[in-house]
This record gives C-alpha cells, structure tokens and sequence, in this order.
C-alpha cells in the first residue's frame, strides 16, 4: 500500500510539472504583464499623491470644499459645520420641522468630501430625518437616504426605521451631533 501511494505521489508531480509547462508565459506576454503591473503601480502612486494633495488644500481650507456644493436654498438647506480637516459638511433644513412637546423633527444633510463605505455600499452624501428630545438632550434618526453623489444626487438607499423600536443616544458634547441638537432645540424654543 505505501508503494501505491508514493507511485500515485510520484505521478501527480509529474503530471503537475508537465502541466506548468503548458501555461508558461512567453518572454513577451512576460515582458507586456510586468509593464501592465508597473503602470497600474504608478497610476496607483499618482492617485495618492493628488488625494494627499486634495486633503492638504481641504484642511487649509475648510470652507473651499463646501463652496463647491450646492447649498440647496430652495429645500430649507442652512449650512451647519464643517470639519476642520474638511472631510465633511452639515447642513440643516427648517422644512418640514415638527415639534411635539420637547421632541424635534428635522432633517439634516451630511455631505463627505471622499466616499464612504456604510451597510447600504458607497455614498458621498446623505439625509436623515432625526429626531432629538431637548429636555433629556438624545437624539434618533428614523430615516437615513445615501446617496452615491455630493448634493444628494445618485442612486439612493434608504433605511428606515419605526420609531417605536429605535432607541435614544445621548448627545456627546463637542459633536457636530450637538451642534444639530443645539440648532434644532433653538429653533424649537423659538417656534413657541
């Protein structure tokens, strides 16, 4: 039994090595294949370098990025904050506020100056319908739409959630989640 198994052994390195044989590559798919991988190496290299470059000018200024996008006047949209690093945007919106005793409705935008990775894929951008208690200062979101480009453009996907079974998060200080929540609250007195 020990011969047969070093005989079957023995077989399948030579018929793996005949085998390697057959796909070799010749000298000039070798030579085209490593010219692919150098270029793909220095797209590479150059694609960081201009991201390197982008995250400079951004952290330099902030506020150049957020020029660039489209305040959306027409639906309620207020620029909020930005990064200082320039990473991200947020903007609020007084359409469609609500309040009810201490909770606020409001919608929010988030804009990202790089694409990010979340459970629903890539997006740049997104809204979402929160909602924050004032008096014990949580927060909530109910709906939350991703969008694949800057200014809420791109496919979309939602997530929605009822808001009986969505727990509150407290507000942490010195989040831009508690500048909304200062902003909503404030609007929220005022309306009274």
């Amino acid at each position: 039994m020990g011969k047969y198994i070093e005989l079957v052994g023995a077989i399948a390195v030579a018929v793996l090595l005949s085998s390697s044989n057959g796909f070799a590559q010749t000298p000039e798919q070798e030579k085209a294949w490593e010219a692919e991988r150098a270029r793909a190496a220095d797209e590479q290299k150059a694609a960081a370098e201009r991201l390197a470059q982008q995250r400079a000018a951004r952290k330099a200024d902030p506020m150049a990025w957020v020029r660039t996008l489209d305040p959306m006047s027409s639906g309620g949209w207020e620029f909020r904050a930005v990064a200082s690093d320039g990473s991200w945007a947020t903007f609020s919106s007084t359409h469609q506020m609500k309040r009810s005793g201490q909770v606020v409705t409001i919608w929010l935008r988030q804009e990202y100056a790089e694409p990010q990775s979340g459970s629903s894929g890539r997006f740049s951008s997104l809204v979402e319908k929160t909602q924050y208690d004032c008096k014990k200062e949580q927060s909530r979101d109910l709906l939350v739409i991703y969008y694949s480009a800057n200014n809420i453009q791109g496919n979309g996907q939602t997530e929605e959630a009822d808001a009986k079974g969505v727990p509150w998060t407290a507000i942490v200080p010195g989040t831009r989640e508690e500048t909304s929540f200062l902003w909503a609250c404030g609007q929220a007195r005022g309306a009274k």
